[in-house]
């Protein structure tokens, strides 16, 4: 695999912390390895980068005009 990236370099990208991402890697959403059985999971950068482009913003969602 080609640019492969740790878990602090995705949350980067993401714009969350790194326990964030590995709580994505055990939900299935980030495709990733374990390097050389260690602790650190290596991500492809590519679906990092995919995963930031699907428009995801934290936290609660504006207010409609019917809640307004």
């Amino acid at each position: 695999m080609k640019n492969l990236i740790n878990t602090r370099q995705a949350a980067v990208i993401l714009g969350c912390g790194s326990s964030r991402v590995r709580q994505l890697i055990l939900a299935g959403r980030l495709p990733s390895a374990r390097k050389h059985e260690g602790r650190d999971w290596l991500i492809p950068e590519k679906n990092v980068r995919a995963l930031a482009l699907e428009n995801r913003k934290p936290g609660r969602p504006p207010a409609t005009t019917k809640e307004k």
